[in-house]
C-alpha cells in the first residue's frame, strides 16, 4: 500500500502514456518557454505597462502580462479615460468587475443610476448589470481607473461576450 505523497508524486499526470503522450509534453514545454518568451513576471508598475489595449479616447494598461496565461482566474488594468471620452454602458455577461478609482473625477454608471467618482471611490459591477464609466471633464484631467475583472477572459472573448455593448436607441424603442 503506498501513501498519498507516494501515490501521486512521480506519477499520474507526470507519467503519460499512449499514441499523444510525446506531442503532449512538448506541447507543454513549448507553452512554458511561450510564456517565458512574452515576459511574464509577477511585479509590474502601474506607471509602466508592459501592455496597452487601445480603446478610443481609453487607454487601458497593463501592467503584468497576465494574458500570457489563458487559464488565469482574474484580469486587471489602469484605464486611463480622457476628457469627454468614456466607456459605453455595456453588460458583463458572466463575471464580477471592480472599478478603484485612483485618480481624477468622473461618472459611473451602475443599473441605470449615476454616481459621482473620485479618487479612491470603489464600483462593484455585478454580472449582468449594465454599467459605463466617462469623463465629463472639458480641462485635461485624466480619470484613472483600476479594474479588475473576475473570472479573466481570453482576449478574443472580450468584444463579444465580455463585454456586451447595450444599444441605447433599441433599449429606447
Amino acid at each position: 500500500m503506498h501513501t498519498p505523497t507516494e501515490f501521486f508524486t512521480g506519477n499520474g499526470f507526470s507519467r503519460l502514456t499512449g499514441r499523444l503522450a510525446e506531442a503532449t509534453k512538448q506541447f507543454n514545454k513549448t507553452l512554458d518557454q511561450a510564456r517565458e518568451d512574452a515576459g511574464f513576471l509577477p511585479k509590474g508598475n502601474l506607471r509602466e505597462p508592459v501592455l496597452t489595449a487601445e480603446f478610443p479616447g481609453c487607454p487601458t494598461d497593463i501592467p503584468i502580462n497576465f494574458l500570457a496565461h489563458p487559464g488565469r482566474l482574474m484580469d486587471y488594468c489602469l484605464i486611463r479615460v480622457q476628457p469627454g471620452r468614456g466607456f459605453p454602458e455595456h453588460v458583463h455577461g458572466y463575471g464580477d468587475e471592480i472599478y478603484l478609482i485612483i485618480s481624477g473625477h468622473g461618472k459611473v454608471r451602475v443599473d441605470g443610476v449615476l454616481y459621482d467618482a473620485g479618487p479612491e471611490d470603489v464600483f462593484h459591477h455585478r454580472a449582468g448589470v449594465a454599467h459605463e464609466l466617462f469623463n465629463p471633464s472639458t480641462n485635461t484631467e485624466v480619470l484613472e481607473v483600476f479594474a479588475v475583472n473576475v473570472p479573466g477572459v481570453h482576449e478574443d472573448l472580450r468584444s463579444e461576450y465580455w463585454g456586451i455593448p447595450v444599444d441605447k436607441r433599441s433599449a429606447e424603442s
